[in-house]
Protein backbone atom coordinates (compact mmCIF):
# COMPACT_ATOMS: atom_id res chain seq x y z
CA UNK A 1 0.00 0.00 0.00
CA UNK A 2 1.69 1.38 -0.42
CA UNK A 3 1.84 1.44 -0.17
CA UNK A 4 -0.76 1.48 2.63
CA UNK A 5 1.63 1.01 1.71
CA UNK A 6 2.52 1.10 2.22
CA UNK A 7 2.89 0.86 0.21
CA UNK A 8 5.91 -1.95 -4.40
CA UNK A 9 5.70 -5.44 -6.19
CA UNK A 10 6.89 -8.21 -7.98
CA UNK A 11 5.83 -11.35 -10.08
CA UNK A 12 7.92 -14.18 -10.51
CA UNK A 13 6.72 -16.48 -13.00
CA UNK A 14 8.09 -19.62 -14.01
CA UNK A 15 6.75 -20.66 -17.03
CA UNK A 16 6.95 -24.28 -18.92
CA UNK A 17 6.72 -21.16 -21.77
CA UNK A 18 3.84 -19.68 -24.00
CA UNK A 19 2.49 -21.26 -26.64
CA UNK A 20 3.19 -22.08 -29.90
CA UNK A 21 6.49 -23.17 -31.38
CA UNK A 22 8.96 -20.73 -29.32
CA UNK A 23 7.48 -23.72 -26.70
CA UNK A 24 8.16 -27.07 -28.40
CA UNK A 25 11.70 -25.97 -29.04
CA UNK A 26 12.21 -25.11 -25.41
CA UNK A 27 10.96 -28.37 -24.74
CA UNK A 28 12.40 -30.35 -26.65
CA UNK A 29 16.05 -28.69 -26.06
CA UNK A 30 15.25 -29.17 -22.03
CA UNK A 31 15.59 -25.15 -21.33
CA UNK A 32 13.99 -23.81 -18.43
CA UNK A 33 12.88 -20.04 -18.50
CA UNK A 34 11.39 -17.99 -14.87
CA UNK A 35 9.71 -15.69 -15.82
CA UNK A 36 9.84 -12.49 -12.77
CA UNK A 37 6.67 -10.17 -13.68
CA UNK A 38 7.03 -7.05 -12.12
CA UNK A 39 5.67 -3.33 -11.45
CA UNK A 40 7.94 -0.33 -12.46
CA UNK A 41 7.60 2.97 -11.48
CA UNK A 42 9.99 6.09 -12.50
CA UNK A 43 10.74 7.30 -9.13
CA UNK A 44 10.38 3.04 -7.77
CA UNK A 45 13.50 1.53 -9.28
CA UNK A 46 14.84 -0.74 -6.05
CA UNK A 47 12.38 -3.81 -6.87
CA UNK A 48 14.55 -4.00 -10.64
CA UNK A 49 17.33 -3.30 -9.49
CA UNK A 50 17.12 -6.32 -6.46
CA UNK A 51 16.09 -8.63 -9.26
CA UNK A 52 18.27 -8.66 -11.65
CA UNK A 53 21.20 -8.68 -8.40
CA UNK A 54 18.76 -12.32 -8.31
CA UNK A 55 18.94 -13.52 -11.52
CA UNK A 56 22.81 -13.22 -12.09
CA UNK A 57 22.43 -15.63 -8.84
CA UNK A 58 20.57 -17.61 -9.70
CA UNK A 59 21.71 -18.04 -13.18
CA UNK A 60 25.13 -18.55 -11.83
CA UNK A 61 23.84 -21.36 -9.49
CA UNK A 62 21.32 -22.61 -12.18
CA UNK A 63 23.17 -24.01 -15.47
CA UNK A 64 21.01 -24.02 -18.11
CA UNK A 65 17.87 -22.32 -16.52
CA UNK A 66 17.30 -18.42 -17.87
CA UNK A 67 15.57 -15.82 -15.76
CA UNK A 68 13.32 -13.62 -18.05
CA UNK A 69 12.81 -10.11 -16.24
CA UNK A 70 9.47 -8.39 -17.76
CA UNK A 71 7.89 -5.28 -16.28
CA UNK A 72 4.52 -4.09 -15.99
CA UNK A 73 4.69 -0.50 -16.10
CA UNK A 74 2.20 1.24 -14.04
CA UNK A 75 0.59 1.79 -10.08
CA UNK A 76 -0.24 -1.50 -7.63
CA UNK A 77 -4.10 -1.02 -8.92
CA UNK A 78 -2.36 -1.71 -12.29
CA UNK A 79 -0.62 -4.15 -11.59
CA UNK A 80 -3.35 -6.01 -9.56
CA UNK A 81 -5.26 -6.02 -12.49
CA UNK A 82 -2.56 -7.61 -14.71
CA UNK A 83 -1.92 -10.08 -12.15
CA UNK A 84 -5.94 -11.28 -11.80
CA UNK A 85 -5.90 -11.39 -15.83
CA UNK A 86 -3.31 -13.61 -16.08
CA UNK A 87 -4.38 -15.82 -13.19
CA UNK A 88 -7.20 -16.78 -15.24
CA UNK A 89 -5.83 -20.21 -16.42
CA UNK A 90 -2.62 -21.93 -15.93
CA UNK A 91 -1.32 -21.68 -19.49
CA UNK A 92 -1.21 -17.68 -19.12
CA UNK A 93 -0.56 -17.49 -15.21
CA UNK A 94 2.62 -16.37 -13.34
CA UNK A 95 4.04 -19.35 -11.77
CA UNK A 96 5.70 -16.98 -8.66
CA UNK A 97 4.89 -13.39 -7.65
CA UNK A 98 4.90 -10.99 -4.96
CA UNK A 99 1.50 -10.74 -3.51
CA UNK A 100 0.33 -7.98 -0.98
CA UNK A 101 -0.78 -9.88 1.88
CA UNK A 102 -4.09 -8.67 1.74
CA UNK A 103 -4.65 -10.68 -1.21
CA UNK A 104 -3.04 -13.92 -0.04
CA UNK A 105 -5.90 -15.76 1.72
CA UNK A 106 -8.13 -14.65 -1.57
CA UNK A 107 -5.42 -16.53 -3.60
CA UNK A 108 -5.71 -19.86 -1.42
CA UNK A 109 -8.88 -20.08 -0.80
CA UNK A 110 -9.47 -19.60 -5.04
CA UNK A 111 -6.57 -22.62 -5.09
CA UNK A 112 -4.36 -20.24 -6.85
CA UNK A 113 -1.54 -20.75 -4.40
CA UNK A 114 0.93 -23.72 -3.56
CA UNK A 115 1.87 -23.90 0.16
CA UNK A 116 5.79 -23.81 0.80
CA UNK A 117 6.09 -25.26 3.91
CA UNK A 118 8.03 -28.62 2.43
CA UNK A 119 10.67 -26.14 1.16
CA UNK A 120 10.39 -23.82 3.77
CA UNK A 121 11.24 -26.82 6.23
CA UNK A 122 14.50 -27.41 4.43
CA UNK A 123 15.29 -23.38 4.74
CA UNK A 124 17.72 -22.81 7.33
CA UNK A 125 16.59 -19.51 6.91
CA UNK A 126 13.19 -19.90 7.64
CA UNK A 127 13.91 -21.11 11.36
CA UNK A 128 16.36 -18.44 12.39
CA UNK A 129 16.00 -15.15 10.52
CA UNK A 130 11.95 -14.59 10.53
CA UNK A 131 10.44 -13.55 13.57
CA UNK A 132 7.09 -15.15 14.06
CA UNK A 133 4.87 -12.57 13.98
CA UNK A 134 6.45 -11.64 10.34
CA UNK A 135 5.52 -15.34 9.15
CA UNK A 136 2.24 -14.93 10.22
CA UNK A 137 2.17 -12.58 6.82
CA UNK A 138 1.37 -15.59 4.39
CA UNK A 139 -0.14 -17.91 6.73
CA UNK A 140 -2.96 -19.02 5.04
CA UNK A 141 -6.43 -20.66 7.22
CA UNK A 142 -5.38 -24.18 6.85
CA UNK A 143 -1.98 -22.81 8.94
CA UNK A 144 0.24 -23.74 5.95
CA UNK A 145 2.92 -20.67 4.75
CA UNK A 146 1.95 -19.24 1.14
CA UNK A 147 4.91 -16.69 0.52
CA UNK A 148 8.02 -15.55 2.03
CA UNK A 149 7.79 -12.14 3.40
CA UNK A 150 10.40 -9.24 1.70
CA UNK A 151 8.62 -6.21 3.39
CA UNK A 152 7.03 -5.21 6.06
CA UNK A 153 6.33 -2.02 7.21
CA UNK A 154 4.17 0.29 10.05
CA UNK A 155 2.07 3.60 9.21
CA UNK A 156 2.41 7.00 11.07
CA UNK A 157 2.27 10.58 10.50
CA UNK A 158 5.18 12.68 8.63
CA UNK A 159 5.18 16.61 8.93
CA UNK A 160 7.36 18.97 7.65
CA UNK A 161 9.10 21.22 10.02
CA UNK A 162 9.75 24.40 8.11
CA UNK A 163 5.89 25.02 7.71
CA UNK A 164 5.26 24.16 11.21
CA UNK A 165 7.85 27.16 12.36
CA UNK A 166 5.66 28.76 9.99
CA UNK A 167 2.67 27.68 11.29
CA UNK A 168 3.72 28.12 14.67
CA UNK A 169 3.23 24.44 15.90
CA UNK A 170 5.86 23.52 18.33
CA UNK A 171 8.19 20.91 17.52
CA UNK A 172 8.65 18.03 17.34
CA UNK A 173 5.28 17.95 17.65
CA UNK A 174 3.36 15.03 19.54
CA UNK A 175 -0.57 15.02 18.82
CA UNK A 176 -2.44 12.98 21.47
CA UNK A 177 -6.20 13.08 19.58
CA UNK A 178 -7.46 13.45 16.11
CA UNK A 179 -8.50 16.97 17.04
CA UNK A 180 -4.75 17.75 17.37
CA UNK A 181 -4.54 16.77 14.40
CA UNK A 182 -7.11 18.67 12.83
CA UNK A 183 -6.07 22.01 14.94
CA UNK A 184 -2.14 21.62 13.62
CA UNK A 185 -3.92 21.08 9.76
CA UNK A 186 -5.95 24.22 10.13
CA UNK A 187 -3.19 26.45 12.15
CA UNK A 188 -0.77 25.39 8.29
CA UNK A 189 -4.06 26.68 6.34
CA UNK A 190 -4.52 30.09 7.99
CA UNK A 191 -0.98 30.81 8.35
CA UNK A 192 1.32 28.95 5.25
CA UNK A 193 -1.40 30.13 2.26
CA UNK A 194 -0.41 27.69 -0.62
CA UNK A 195 -0.03 24.98 1.62
CA UNK A 196 -1.68 21.51 1.48
CA UNK A 197 -2.25 21.43 5.44
CA UNK A 198 -2.22 17.36 5.50
CA UNK A 199 -2.89 14.60 3.17
CA UNK A 200 -4.48 11.18 3.09
CA UNK A 201 -5.12 8.72 0.64
CA UNK A 202 -9.10 8.49 0.11
CA UNK A 203 -10.27 7.50 -3.32
CA UNK A 204 -10.21 4.85 -5.33
CA UNK A 205 -7.63 5.17 -7.51
CA UNK A 206 -5.55 4.35 -4.25
CA UNK A 207 -7.20 1.33 -3.97
CA UNK A 208 -6.30 -0.52 -0.75
CA UNK A 209 -3.43 2.49 0.59
CA UNK A 210 -6.92 4.16 0.65
CA UNK A 211 -8.37 1.82 2.69
CA UNK A 212 -5.73 0.59 4.84
CA UNK A 213 -3.36 3.91 5.69
CA UNK A 214 -6.32 5.94 5.26
CA UNK A 215 -9.68 4.44 6.95
CA UNK A 216 -8.46 1.83 8.97
CA UNK A 217 -5.76 3.74 10.35
CA UNK A 218 -8.90 5.90 11.82
CA UNK A 219 -11.06 3.51 12.34
CA UNK A 220 -8.72 0.80 14.79
CA UNK A 221 -7.97 4.20 16.71
CA UNK A 222 -11.60 4.22 17.80
CA UNK A 223 -13.10 2.32 21.11
CA UNK A 224 -13.76 -0.88 19.67
CA UNK A 225 -13.36 0.11 15.80
CA UNK A 226 -12.43 -3.09 13.74
CA UNK A 227 -13.12 -4.30 10.53
CA UNK A 228 -13.98 -7.76 11.41
CA UNK A 229 -14.78 -9.27 15.41
CA UNK A 230 -12.18 -12.11 15.47
CA UNK A 231 -14.59 -13.42 18.58
CA UNK A 232 -17.40 -13.98 16.93
CA UNK A 233 -15.73 -14.05 13.29
CA UNK A 234 -18.24 -11.19 11.73
CA UNK A 235 -17.94 -8.72 9.98
CA UNK A 236 -18.84 -5.48 11.41
CA UNK A 237 -21.02 -2.72 10.00
CA UNK A 238 -20.80 0.71 10.46
CA UNK A 239 -21.21 1.64 13.94
CA UNK A 240 -19.90 5.32 15.87
CA UNK A 241 -16.22 4.41 15.08
CA UNK A 242 -17.07 3.83 11.31
CA UNK A 243 -19.19 7.20 11.90
CA UNK A 244 -16.58 9.27 12.97
CA UNK A 245 -13.64 8.02 10.51
CA UNK A 246 -15.64 8.73 7.91
CA UNK A 247 -16.04 11.95 9.73
CA UNK A 248 -12.53 12.80 9.82
CA UNK A 249 -12.03 12.30 6.31
CA UNK A 250 -14.83 14.63 5.44
CA UNK A 251 -14.12 17.71 7.72
CA UNK A 252 -10.34 17.43 5.73
CA UNK A 253 -12.03 17.90 2.61
CA UNK A 254 -15.18 20.15 3.56
CA UNK A 255 -12.43 22.46 5.40
CA UNK A 256 -9.67 22.33 2.54
CA UNK A 257 -7.15 20.83 4.40
CA UNK A 258 -6.79 18.29 2.09
CA UNK A 259 -5.40 18.03 -1.69
CA UNK A 260 -7.38 19.25 -3.89
CA UNK A 261 -9.68 16.90 -5.86
CA UNK A 262 -7.61 16.51 -8.65
CA UNK A 263 -4.71 15.79 -6.49
CA UNK A 264 -6.95 13.24 -4.47
CA UNK A 265 -8.03 11.40 -7.13
CA UNK A 266 -4.81 11.02 -9.26
CA UNK A 267 -3.35 7.83 -9.08
CA UNK A 268 0.37 9.09 -8.81
CA UNK A 269 -0.24 11.31 -5.47
CA UNK A 270 2.75 9.68 -3.77
CA UNK A 271 4.82 10.34 -5.86
CA UNK A 272 3.85 13.87 -5.75
CA UNK A 273 4.00 14.09 -1.94
CA UNK A 274 7.62 12.52 -1.72
CA UNK A 275 9.35 14.39 -4.71
CA UNK A 276 7.67 17.89 -4.54
CA UNK A 277 5.18 18.61 -2.05
CA UNK A 278 7.69 17.75 1.01
CA UNK A 279 11.05 18.74 -0.48
CA UNK A 280 9.44 21.48 -1.91
CA UNK A 281 8.16 22.99 1.28
CA UNK A 282 3.92 22.33 -0.12
CA UNK A 283 2.85 20.34 2.66
CA UNK A 284 2.33 20.05 6.28
CA UNK A 285 1.23 16.71 7.09
CA UNK A 286 1.02 12.98 5.67
CA UNK A 287 -0.16 10.16 7.22
CA UNK A 288 1.60 7.62 5.42
CA UNK A 289 4.32 4.48 5.46
CA UNK A 290 7.54 3.75 6.71
CA UNK A 291 9.01 3.75 3.31
CA UNK A 292 8.55 7.51 2.47
CA UNK A 293 11.85 8.39 3.49
CA UNK A 294 13.32 6.09 0.45
CA UNK A 295 11.81 8.97 -1.77
CA UNK A 296 14.85 10.71 -0.52
CA UNK A 297 17.57 8.77 0.35
CA UNK A 298 20.93 8.89 -2.12
CA UNK A 299 19.84 5.46 -4.07
CA UNK A 300 16.52 7.41 -5.19
CA UNK A 301 15.91 8.67 -8.58
CA UNK A 302 15.40 12.48 -6.40
CA UNK A 303 17.58 12.65 -3.78
CA UNK A 304 16.88 15.52 -1.12
CA UNK A 305 19.96 15.17 1.33
CA UNK A 306 17.84 17.98 4.28
CA UNK A 307 15.41 15.66 4.48
CA UNK A 308 16.70 14.55 8.09
CA UNK A 309 17.02 18.18 9.15
CA UNK A 310 13.57 18.91 7.32
CA UNK A 311 10.80 16.23 8.55
CA UNK A 312 9.58 15.09 11.40
CA UNK A 313 7.59 12.14 12.43
CA UNK A 314 5.32 10.82 15.11
CA UNK A 315 2.39 8.68 16.04
CA UNK A 316 -1.13 8.65 14.22
CA UNK A 317 -3.22 8.83 17.86
CA UNK A 318 -6.30 7.50 18.65
CA UNK A 319 -9.24 9.13 18.36
CA UNK A 320 -9.39 11.06 22.03
CA UNK A 321 -6.26 9.65 23.17
CA UNK A 322 -7.89 6.27 24.10
CA UNK A 323 -4.53 4.21 25.35
CA UNK A 324 -2.26 2.58 24.12
CA UNK A 325 -2.87 6.17 22.67
CA UNK A 326 -1.54 5.52 19.26
CA UNK A 327 -2.27 3.33 16.23
CA UNK A 328 -0.68 1.99 13.29
CA UNK A 329 -1.35 -0.30 10.41
CA UNK A 330 0.82 -3.18 8.76
CA UNK A 331 1.24 -5.08 5.92
CA UNK A 332 3.86 -6.40 3.54
CA UNK A 333 4.63 -8.19 0.82
CA UNK A 334 5.64 -12.15 0.06
CA UNK A 335 7.14 -13.96 -2.34
CA UNK A 336 4.62 -16.65 -3.58
CA UNK A 337 4.24 -19.64 -5.58
CA UNK A 338 1.33 -20.66 -8.09
CA UNK A 339 -0.32 -23.61 -7.78
CA UNK A 340 0.01 -23.59 -11.70
CA UNK A 341 3.65 -23.98 -11.40
CA UNK A 342 5.24 -26.69 -13.22
CA UNK A 343 8.69 -26.58 -11.92
CA UNK A 344 8.05 -25.70 -8.39
CA UNK A 345 11.66 -26.74 -7.20
CA UNK A 346 13.26 -24.47 -9.35
CA UNK A 347 10.56 -21.62 -8.34
CA UNK A 348 11.12 -22.43 -4.63
CA UNK A 349 15.35 -21.65 -5.74
CA UNK A 350 14.71 -18.59 -7.30
CA UNK A 351 12.54 -17.37 -4.05
CA UNK A 352 14.89 -18.78 -1.28
CA UNK A 353 17.75 -16.44 -3.57
CA UNK A 354 15.56 -13.49 -4.16
CA UNK A 355 15.03 -13.63 -0.27
CA UNK A 356 18.46 -14.20 1.04
CA UNK A 357 20.27 -11.49 3.14
CA UNK A 358 21.87 -9.80 0.35
CA UNK A 359 19.18 -9.17 -1.83
CA UNK A 360 16.73 -8.35 1.07
CA UNK A 361 19.60 -5.09 2.50
CA UNK A 362 19.45 -4.13 -1.31
CA UNK A 363 15.34 -3.92 -1.49
CA UNK A 364 15.03 -2.98 2.37
CA UNK A 365 17.66 -0.08 1.79
CA UNK A 366 16.01 1.28 -1.42
CA UNK A 367 12.58 1.08 -0.61
CA UNK A 368 12.51 1.97 3.46
CA UNK A 369 10.43 -0.63 3.87
CA UNK A 370 11.28 -2.04 7.31
CA UNK A 371 13.05 -5.42 6.59
CA UNK A 372 10.93 -9.01 7.37
CA UNK A 373 14.71 -10.60 8.51
CA UNK A 374 16.85 -10.32 11.78
CA UNK A 375 20.28 -10.51 10.32
CA UNK A 376 18.89 -7.35 7.86
CA UNK A 377 17.76 -5.26 10.11
CA UNK A 378 20.92 -5.68 12.93
CA UNK A 379 23.20 -4.89 9.60
CA UNK A 380 24.78 -1.01 9.83
CA UNK A 381 23.66 -0.31 5.99
CA UNK A 382 20.09 -0.39 6.76
CA UNK A 383 20.07 2.13 9.30
CA UNK A 384 22.58 4.37 7.47
CA UNK A 385 20.97 6.66 6.37
CA UNK A 386 17.80 6.78 7.73
CA UNK A 387 17.17 8.09 11.37
CA UNK A 388 13.95 7.03 11.26
CA UNK A 389 13.88 3.35 11.02
CA UNK A 390 13.89 2.66 15.19
CA UNK A 391 10.77 4.78 15.01
CA UNK A 392 8.55 3.14 12.48
CA UNK A 393 10.10 0.02 14.02
CA UNK A 394 9.01 0.89 17.44
CA UNK A 395 5.41 0.99 15.83
CA UNK A 396 4.67 -2.51 15.57
CA UNK A 397 3.95 -2.09 19.32
CA UNK A 398 0.89 -0.78 18.60
CA UNK A 399 -0.01 -2.17 15.02
CA UNK A 400 -2.87 -3.92 13.86
CA UNK A 401 -3.53 -6.21 11.06
CA UNK A 402 -6.32 -6.44 8.35
CA UNK A 403 -8.43 -9.15 8.41
CA UNK A 404 -7.58 -10.57 5.30
CA UNK A 405 -9.51 -12.97 4.77
CA UNK A 406 -11.28 -14.43 1.15
CA UNK A 407 -13.56 -11.19 1.39
CA UNK A 408 -11.72 -8.90 2.81
CA UNK A 409 -10.60 -7.16 -1.28
CA UNK A 410 -14.43 -6.52 -2.03
CA UNK A 411 -14.93 -5.35 1.95
CA UNK A 412 -11.76 -2.47 1.29
CA UNK A 413 -13.70 -1.99 -1.95
CA UNK A 414 -16.81 -1.24 0.03
CA UNK A 415 -14.49 0.99 2.45
CA UNK A 416 -13.07 2.99 -0.87
CA UNK A 417 -16.93 3.46 -1.92
CA UNK A 418 -17.69 5.22 1.23
CA UNK A 419 -14.30 7.28 2.11
CA UNK A 420 -14.18 8.68 -1.76
CA UNK A 421 -18.23 9.40 -0.98
CA UNK A 422 -16.60 12.00 2.02
CA UNK A 423 -14.06 13.04 -0.54
CA UNK A 424 -16.34 14.66 -3.16
CA UNK A 425 -19.01 15.80 -0.85
CA UNK A 426 -21.55 13.77 -2.46
CA UNK A 427 -22.67 12.24 0.86
CA UNK A 428 -22.56 13.12 4.74
CA UNK A 429 -20.80 10.29 7.17
CA UNK A 430 -23.85 9.09 8.63
CA UNK A 431 -25.50 8.59 4.91
CA UNK A 432 -21.99 7.18 3.68
CA UNK A 433 -22.15 4.77 6.90
CA UNK A 434 -25.53 3.41 6.17
CA UNK A 435 -24.96 2.76 2.81
CA UNK A 436 -21.63 0.26 3.55
CA UNK A 437 -23.53 -1.34 6.32
CA UNK A 438 -26.94 -1.95 3.68
CA UNK A 439 -23.90 -3.41 0.75
CA UNK A 440 -21.76 -5.40 3.39
CA UNK A 441 -24.08 -8.65 3.82
CA UNK A 442 -23.64 -8.78 0.04
CA UNK A 443 -19.87 -8.89 -0.10
CA UNK A 444 -19.17 -11.27 3.13
CA UNK A 445 -21.94 -14.07 2.36
CA UNK A 446 -25.06 -13.02 3.69
CA UNK A 447 -26.67 -11.04 6.70
CA UNK A 448 -25.85 -13.88 9.53
CA UNK A 449 -22.29 -12.90 8.24
CA UNK A 450 -22.03 -9.46 10.09
CA UNK A 451 -23.23 -7.54 13.35
CA UNK A 452 -23.85 -4.03 14.08
CA UNK A 453 -20.79 -1.69 15.04
CA UNK A 454 -20.07 -0.27 18.50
Amino acid sequence: MRRAMVASILTVAVAATACGADTQDKSSSGAKEIEVLYKVEPSWPHLEKMLKQAKTQYETAHKGVTIKLTAVQGNNEVYYTKLALLNRSAESAPDVYLHDTFQVNADVAAGKLAPLDDYLKTWPDWATQYPDSVKQAAKGPDGKIYGVPISTDTRGLWYNKDIFAKAGIQTPWQPKTWADVLTAARAIKQKVPGVVPFSMYSTKPHGEAATMQGFEMLLYGTPGGTLYDDTQKKWVASGKGFTDSLGFINTIYRENLGPKQADAFNPKLGEKIGQDWFPNGKLGIDLDGAWMAAAWKPTSTKPWPQWTEKMGWTPMPTQNGEAPGAVSMSGGWVMAMSSYAKDKKDAWDFISIATNKENTLVYSVGTGDLAPRKDVAADPKYSADNPSVKFWTDLASVTHYRPAYEVYPKVSAEVQKVMEAMTTGSKAPDAAAKDYAAALPGVVGGPDKVISGP
